[in-house]
């Protein structure tokens, strides 16, 4: 039993409509590889992979040796492509198992230093099976990759060691979504690094560049896999993308009003008593709060829908608690009790209370919205639309 009575309502079918909508921009070869990092974007790893597997996912992209781990806990067994470099933070024996861990069960991973291959190869040589390799080249990030000379040579002595298996090379643009001509200067480093790859007789039969953004606004960036990641649950990745193809929003968070009231004329409300009613009130109270991931910085600001009607958030959000404004209902005769659904985040985009809406508001992206969502929300399919509807 969730005793928070939050739910995160997720759309499969949305999820499974949005990656329809990213294959089209790709060539029909294409592969796939959603990122599933950060629990699937906060959408809950266990209810979306069947939905990913269902649309043809190809490969699934983690940042963190945990998350590959819970896709074999989940009985996934396909591939599983490491993005980060996390190997690098372990030494000695732990190095050593997270490498052996990681080349039994299949996972490929992004390498970046000599030692990445040595103990890869080791652990390759120790479990029996290959051990597959990404590698990143830094095209203008500066974030995670290697420059030009460095992994040119780092991809020559992995094609000279012994079970170690060159499987991919990819990069990972910046500003797909906004600055169009870096992204393209971009591009143009990888293509012209790749080149001189083939050029030094280096075979690498999956090449990859494409994020959410470039997948749908920079032609040419598709390759052999395109790694769509908050467009697969319907978010669009900023305000100046050129295309702004059917997405659909995946997730709808609801909960019950846990108390109603009346307080007087000139109360104040929550911490700090940052609203003061001008008029007796009503108001409700809502069970989540910044623990939940619902931004403090949402009070007095928000608005939550009940009753088919929005309402305001008034006062400060509180770590497990929110109060809502319920007097204009009351005034319009809408009966409101204990148990009446809030829906707290909509899946319509165009509402002000949607992931996009609140992200505007906070002067954040929709990533940070859906991920910050905490496990006290309990994520479920979202029930079947009503007959005709």
């Amino acid at each position: 039993m969730n005793a928070a009575c939050l739910r995160a309502e997720i759309d499969l079918t949305a999820i499974e409509h949005n990656i329809r909508v990213l294959r089209a921009f790709a060539p029909p070869d294409c592969k796939l590889c959603p990122a599933v990092k950060a629990d699937a974007y906060g959408h809950g790893i266990r209810l979306v992979l069947p939905a990913l597997l269902r649309a043809g996912a190809d490969m699934l992209g983690v940042a963190a040796i945990r998350e590959a781990q819970e896709l074999r806990e989940l009985a996934y067994d396909g591939p599983i492509l490491l993005f980060g470099t996390e190997l690098n933070a372990w030494r000695g024996s732990q190095r050593h198992d997270a490498a052996g861990w990681l080349v039994e069960h299949d996972v490929r991973v992004t390498v970046t230093t000599a030692a990445d291959l040595n103990d890869l190869a080791a652990a390759a040589h120790t479990v029996g099976r290959p051990a597959r390799l990404h590698f990143k080249l830094d095209s203008g990030m500066s974030r995670m990759g290697v420059h030009e000379q460095p992994l040119l040579e780092l991809i020559q002595t992995a094609a000279r060691k012994d079970g170690l298996a060159i499987e991919g090379l990819y990069t990972h643009f910046a500003t797909a979504d906004d600055d169009k001509p870096f992204a393209r200067q971009q591009l143009d480093r990888f293509t012209a690094f790749v080149q001189r790859v083939r050029a030094a007789g280096l075979a690498v039969p999956i090449l990859h560049a494409a994020n959410s953004a470039a997948i749908i606004d920079v032609p040419g960036s598709h390759f052999d896999m395109i790694r769509p990641g908050i467009s697969l649950y319907g978010y669009h990745t900023g305000p100046d993308m050129v295309n702004r193809p059917d997405l659909r929003p995946a997730l709808r968070l609801v909960t019950q009003l846990t108390l109603v009231k009346e307080i007087p004329a000139g109360s104040r409300v929550g911490y700090g008593g940052t609203f003061q009613t001008k008029q007796e009130s009503l108001v409700g109270l809502v069970p989540i709060g910044y623990a939940d991931g619902y931004n403090r910085h949402l009070s007095n600001r928000a608005q939550m829908r009940l009753a088919g009607q929005l309402v305001p958030v008034i006062g400060r959000i509180s770590m497990d608690q929110t109060i809502i404004d319920l007097t204009a209902l009351r005034r319009d005769g809408v009966p409101v009790s204990p148990g009446d659904p809030v829906v707290i985040i909509d899946n319509d985009r165009d509402a002000p209370n949607s992931v996009e809406s609140l992200a505007q508001m906070l002067g954040t992206i929709p990533y940070e919205i859906t991920t910050l969502l905490g496990n006290r929300i309990e994520r479920v399919a979202a029930p079947p639309p009503a007959h005709g509807s």
